[in-house]
């Protein structure tokens, strides 16, 4: 840690707020506002205790007790439901590591981090402090000034992998904490019913579940997971215009987009009408191979944990398949973002703050949620770890980066229209004619556009 470098901001943010004199305010009081679903007090026990020296402890924990002012310590953290449990508990663990400093209390609640941004920037006094949000809403956030700039960014840049160090940046600054590298999605499938060989294209796994009776499960009505059909075709989002509002994009061919998106409209009908493809939120995989409806799908690192669960080592995890294209076997393209912790710009306790979500994005704290969450880490250290480099399901989404967009520079108006396109592809009476499917395609970029 370059230790003089952090002083000297924490310094300068405790000057700023004023609070060397006193400080009295609760950035986390108010538990039962926002876009919550529960709320809890960190009680568990975490080992991502070593990431930090007792020099390094200490040094931070004297600018706490300065913030602290002989007052006690109330943050509020959001995260995802499925991470409450291990984030509760390294929350108390970091607690505990300042506990000869102040008395931090952490609650922790629910907030779905697609809202996150919008919760925030509704109501910044009565968010979190410290949130988690994927990498796409951080435009939005900062135009908001919702998020306070990163004190650790030089740790922060040395401990991550620069894509996403690039993605938690703007204007040349960092804003978020990279928390996991890994905001994609990814084919899984039970090995018992498609074959490896099967899953390397849609045609060979969609005929393994018609022949099996199971079903093909992707939730091609979102926005997230629609993009694939238009990327998939030569499509890509290139940030935004001069006006920093309107959606960019390359110098794309409407006719390959269009054909891109024929095929897999067509393949997904044929499933339709065959009992064995049904869109649906990717939650339904899991479910699926737990009670043997489910052969396969394109399932979210966040369902990562549930599939391996339910299937064991009949699990299989390999990238999204090749569609044939006019007789081409083209590779699917999709979204690859990451999610950040983000801190509260409106925070009452900033430097404690700050001090949160750097611990909770440090390497034992990735390690800690890998292991027990299956997030692949964004720390470049984990990322190298045996366990991350022997998993099975990490190291597909791994190898999805290199047929990937960045999950970045994204308007406001993105996700909408791709959804209106999607469920159109699902609907079985769509017109799926070439020339029917151009107007959709051009109505969903134009729309896209605000046009």
């Amino acid at each position: 840690m370059k230790t003089r470098k952090i002083l000297a901001l924490l310094l300068a943010v405790l000057m700023a707020v004023g609070c060397l004199a006193a400080c009295t305010g609760n950035g986390g009081a108010d538990t039962t506002t926002g876009a919550q679903d529960s709320t809890g007090t960190g009680t568990g026990t975490s080992t991502a205790t070593e990431s930090w020296s007792a020099d390094q402890i200490a040094q931070i924990g004297e600018y706490i007790k300065t913030e602290a002012n002989g007052q006690a310590i109330t943050l509020k953290l959001w995260g995802p439901e499925l991470a409450q449990d291990v984030l509760k508990a390294q929350a108390a663990a970091f607690s505990e590591l300042f506990k000869d400093y102040a008395t931090i209390t952490i609650e922790t609640a629910v907030q779905g981090e697609n809202d996150a941004a919008t919760a925030v920037i509704n109501d910044a006094k009565a968010a979190a402090d410290v949130f988690g949000f994927p990498s796409d809403q951080i435009d939005k956030l900062y135009s908001a000034n919702a998020l306070a700039e990163c004190l650790f960014a030089e740790n922060v840049t040395a401990d991550n992998t620069a894509a996403s160090v690039a993605a938690a940046s703007k204007d040349g600054k960092l804003f978020a904490y990279p928390e996991t590298g890994d905001n994609s999605y990814i084919l899984v499938y039970d090995k018992r019913i498609v074959t490896d060989e099967q899953a390397k294209t849609w045609e060979g796994v969609l005929a393994a579940c018609k022949d099996s009776g199971k079903k093909f499960i992707m939730d091609a009505k979102n926005g997230f997971f629609a993009c694939t059909f238009l990327y998939t075709g030569g499509l890509k989002t290139e940030g935004f215009e001069e006006d920093g509002l309107t959606q960019a994009f390359n110098d794309y061919n409407i006719d390959d987009v269009t054909a891109s998106v024929q095929a897999f409209a067509n393949l997904f009908n044929a499933g339709i009408a065959g009992g064995y493809f049904e869109s649906g939120d990717t939650s339904l995989i899991p479910d699926g191979f737990k009670n043997g409806t489910t052969a396969a799908g394109i399932a979210g690192s966040w369902n990562i944990a549930a599939v391996k669960a339910n299937l064991g080592d009949n699990a299989g995890y390999a990238i999204i398949p090749t569609i044939d294209i006019n007789g081409t076997a083209t590779q699917s393209v999709n979204m690859f973002g990451y999610k950040f912790l983000g801190v509260n710009s409106q925070t009452a306790y900033p430097v404690t703050a700050q001090a949160l979500a750097y611990y909770l994005t440090n390497e034992d704290c990735q390690m800690e949620r890998a292991e027990k969450l299956e997030w692949a880490p964004s720390n470049a250290a984990a990322q190298q770890s045996d366990f991350v480099k022997s998993n099975p399901s990490m190291s597909a989404l791994m190898a999805q980066t290199e047929f990937s967009v960045p999950q970045t520079g994204l308007a406001g108006t993105f996700w909408d229209p791709l959804a209106a396109l999607g469920t159109y592809m699902c609907e079985p009476t769509s017109d799926l004619s070439a020339e029917a499917v151009k107007a959709e395609v051009e109505a969903c970029i134009t729309n896209i556009r605000d046009e």
